[in-house]
């Protein structure tokens, strides 16, 4: 079937993508930012942790990632099942969210798509590594590289690091849960 959960995050995305690119004055809405913390509006904060995790920064980025994220999101949903995969999607996002408004500078407005690519990409470097697959040494140099890519001046590293850091913890509760 086509419509997975990875596909409809996916469109899902890319709807919010388009509308924000088109209306840049949202940013501070839709991308996570300390402003409604310190404003103690916690609805409104509540709104930018579901609407964050959908943003890319422009068409190319979206394109890039959607591609990348069509390959590797089904692969990993069909790999944990779907409901491990969307328990997968909410906590990353509510973790790196966390990250993000602890560790970034106030007026700072992110998105946070890539970090949830990161997150992916960990994990499935983990199963790689599991099964004694040596493609994951492969998939640690690119793990490696979109972290650093982190440290440019558009992209977020807290955003990449925190969504590569969460792998690891979700990896272990996944392994834990699943055993039972």
């Amino acid at each position: 079937m086509w419509l997975t959960i990875s596909n409809a995050l996916i469109i899902i995305s890319a709807i919010f993508t388009l509308v924000w690119v088109q209306q840049t004055e949202l940013s501070s809405i839709f991308g996570m930012s300390h402003l409604f913390l310190l404003q103690g509006d916690y609805l409104r904060l509540a709104i930018q942790f579901c609407m964050y995790s959908f943003l890319h920064w422009g068409i190319l980025h979206l394109l890039f990632n959607s591609m990348f994220l069509y390959f590797f999101w089904n692969q990993l949903e069909n790999k944990i099942w779907k409901k491990w995969f969307l328990f997968f999607f909410l906590w990353t996002t509510l973790f790196n969210g966390i990250a993000l408004l602890v560790f970034t500078q106030i007026g700072t407005v992110t998105i946070w798509i890539s970090g949830f690519a990161l997150a992916i990409l960990s994990f499935y470097t983990l199963l790689l590594y599991e099964r004694k697959d040596p493609e994951y040494k492969w998939w640690i140099t690119a793990l490696i590289i979109n972290i650093l890519i982190g440290l440019s001046a558009q992209v977020s590293f807290i955003g990449h690091l925190f969504g590569a850091i969460f792998w690891g913890i979700f990896y272990f509760i996944y392994r834990l849960l699943s055993k039972k």
